[in-house]
């Protein structure tokens, strides 16, 4: 009987903790929001972006450009698989995204955004 209560007070700390830790990593999860419009750069943004030394990069299938809060996505395509990461290699966000505008909320740094087994290098300044 004493081995079964030692053996709970041991694992109540152990739960409690990897509890924390899991909720602590849900909430630095980046968020992403879709931008409701004409599926392109308005001319604030892209006069934004320019001004800021930040240029619209087109690739395969759909553009970007970065601001010091985050990454802006515009898709022509439908279903693209999305995947961002820090330059650790830690997944900030991964999902699929279908054709419009999005913004990919982060801090400044350097992270490698990953679209339908594409990669490229991002600099969020």
């Amino acid at each position: 009987m004493y081995r079964t209560l030692y053996l709970i007070i041991l694992m109540v700390p152990v739960f409690f903790a990897s509890s924390a830790a899991f909720a602590q990593s849900d909430q630095t999860r980046a968020s992403v929001i879709k931008i409701e419009g004409t599926g392109q750069f308005s001319r604030t943004d892209t006069e934004r972006s320019v001004s800021s030394n930040q240029q619209v990069t087109v690739a395969d299938g759909f553009s970007y450009y970065t601001s010091t809060g985050g990454i802006y996505l515009v898709f022509t395509k439908p279903n693209n698989n999305v995947r961002l990461f820090a330059l650790t290699g830690q997944l900030i966000w991964g999902g699929e995204l279908v054709s419009g505008r999005f913004f990919i909320q982060t801090g400044e740094g350097i992270y490698f955004l990953r679209v339908n087994n594409k990669s490229y290098k991002v600099s969020c300044k």
